[in-house]
């Protein structure tokens, strides 16, 4: 089989798995590969071990990677690897620097087990270990005795071992890079090392977050306006005492029906003059929660929802003081996050203003990462984090 179609078909057979798998624990990768067959331990034209280890100019034979693992758990993954390069670099004597050869086709099809030691951190190392098969066309340090010609392709197993580091630049894409040695099992297959730098593309399971509804009337607590009163989906978990279509708490008179505002319409006896005595409403202090997604400052439509109904209360008050306290989960700067909060802050005004509530009403918070709800160690933590909190003021 030629070579390069050896390497093309692993690697639309490991993808097309993937896509026909369940992707939910399944991570996808990609990058640059150098093949080092130098510090290895052997005579010359080769070193000791680890001899110039990072001689890229002499010694790395540059190529490509794709690869494909399966987290078992948080910090352990299965993966499958495909690598092609063409060596042009083998080794170095006392008087020259570097020794060419003539781009020697190498394929490798690996499997490792490797483990992160720190989850849900922007940086952490990873051990592997694992094996493969490896094939190096021949050539003049590498000629197997038994082949026909000397530009058979041949392949021998490996034995495997790693250590790298693992960027976490957001919650699905990660930076890679990674060292291994890979020890042949056959004298004619030389031993090497296998650099490589990428990305990689994690495709998590999307948990759904169980919300809580204090007041089990159908409506979580973050988009209830009524958490501890059970109530109705229409008026936004709060309840409508007296049945006259006015929520309790836009009502008035919540324990008498009527249309005025949710109270009797006064009737004034003109013969007697008698005052209609004025209803007082005594102030009352509205909490919820707007969240938003990841590195995001739109505001989905159930927060529109939320929104709509205090822009509604705000209009229908005499006095009335929102406000609106913003922050961010830990991922990114301190500067950044700040930022971010402040946006959605802005958010969250701009439409109430939209709405017709004075924007002289407003008080703000800026907090940033600080005071989190929820702890920023896992995604469901975060994911409480990233929210704008408002507290509004009915008089």
């Amino acid at each position: 089989m030629n070579r390069k179609l050896l390497f093309t078909l692993f690697t639309f057979i490991t993808l097309s798995a993937f896509a026909q798998e369940d992707s939910k624990y399944w991570s996808v990768g990609f990058g640059v590969s150098a093949i080092d067959v130098y510090p290895v331990g052997e005579n010359s034209p080769q070193g000791d071990y680890f001899d110039e280890y990072f001689n890229v100019n002499d010694h790395w034979n540059l190529g490509l990677y794709v690869d494909v693992s399966k987290n078992l758990t948080s910090k352990l993954a299965l993966g499958a690897r495909a690598t092609y390069t063409q060596l042009s670099k083998w080794g170095e004597t006392n008087t020259v620097d570097r020794i060419p050869v003539d781009n020697l086709d190498y394929i490798g099809l690996d499997g490792s087990l490797k483990y992160t030691f720190l989850d849900n951190t922007v940086i952490s190392p990873v051990i592997g270990i694992g094996g493969g098969y490896t094939w190096i066309e021949e050539g003049p340090f590498n000629t197997f005795s038994n082949a026909q010609g000397t530009d058979n392709l041949v392949g021998a197993g490996t034995l495997n071992g790693s250590l790298g580091l693992v960027f976490n630049l957001s919650d699905n894409i990660s930076l890679k890079a990674e060292s291994t040695y890979k020890h042949a099992f056959k004298d004619y297959l030389t031993k090497h090392f296998q650099h490589s730098v990428g990305f990689v593309y994690h495709i998590k399971e999307k948990k759904i977050i169980e919300k809580p509804d204090s007041d089990g009337d159908g409506v979580t607590d973050d988009m209830d306006l009524c958490p501890n009163v059970a109530g109705l989906v229409e008026y936004a978990g709060c309840a409508d005492t007296d049945g006259d279509g006015y929520p309790d708490t836009l009502d008035k008179c919540p324990n008498q029906k009527g249309t005025d505002n949710g109270c009797p319409v006064p009737v004034v006896v003109e013969e007697e003059e008698e005052t209609v005595p004025v209803v007082t409403v005594a102030p009352k202090e509205i909490s919820s929660a707007i969240y938003f997604d990841f590195d995001s400052s739109e505001l989905n439509n159930n927060a529109k929802e939320v929104l709509d109904i205090l822009s509604q209360e705000a209009k229908d008050r005499s006095e009335v003081n929102i406000q609106v306290d913003g922050y961010a989960d830990s991922i990114g700067s301190d500067n950044y996050n700040k930022s971010l909060s402040q946006k959605r802050i802005n958010s969250v005004m701009d439409y109430l203003v939209s709405k017709g509530v004075d924007k002289s009403l407003f008080t703000t918070n800026n907090y940033g990462e600080e005071n989190p709800a929820a702890t920023n160690n896992t995604k469901e933590g975060r994911a409480l984090n990233r929210r704008a909190k408002l507290k509004v003021t009915l008089k």
